[in-house]
């Protein structure tokens, strides 16, 4: 019997100040985080607790085998689901654009000694620091979960030509490969 995918601790954002450009609103954010395990990517980036649990794995992997590209876990996370080897692709995949005003505040819990496990995380063990971030930055919580989207393979670079319907976070997951491919 498979069991349910924890969910990963993240929290859907809708930026409410139009008056604050992104720029802004991002750099207010790096500078009241806790620490490079908190980072913001856009909404449209997280398509499911597996996608994004996925993801985290590649990431702890990465520095496990020192592999990593990026010096920093937010880093290398955005670049893994991006697909790309590229940072600056990533960050215009996954980070957010001017255009942007919903997001994913994503915690990055540390890896326990055994990475083929998942971490034993609670969302009630992180909630305050997330809720002041979120009130620092003048965002409002939005109650949904990551989903997969026609808008997210697009934002990714995802290639897809089937129907709405047929879109799953399998096609987000397999592009997590496209990280560790050189292009």
């Amino acid at each position: 019997m498979e069991t349910a995918t924890p969910w990963f601790p993240c929290w859907g954002l809708k930026f409410e100040n139009s008056a604050i450009s992104i720029t802004d609103l991002v750099n207010k954010f790096l500078k009241n985080r806790p620490n490079n395990r908190w980072l913001l990517i856009t909404k449209d980036a997280a398509a499911s607790e597996r996608h994004l649990w996925s993801t985290w794995y590649k990431m702890e992997k990465n520095f496990l085998e020192h592999t990593a590209l990026s010096k920093n876990p937010d880093a290398e996370f955005i670049r893994i689901i991006s697909g790309t080897h590229q940072l600056k692709t990533a960050f215009s995949r996954a980070g957010l654009n001017e255009h942007d005003t919903q997001a994913w505040l994503i915690y990055l819990p540390q890896s326990q000694e055994n990475i083929d496990s998942l971490p034993k995380t609670s969302m009630t063990e992180f909630a305050e620091s997330a809720q002041k971030l979120i009130y620092l930055i003048e965002a409002t919580l939005i109650t949904e979960r990551p989903k997969p989207s026609k808008k997210g393979l697009v934002r990714l670079g995802i290639e897809f030509k089937g129907n709405d319907e047929s879109i799953n976070d399998n096609l987000f997951i397999s592009h997590l490969a496209r990280s560790s491919l050189t292009s």
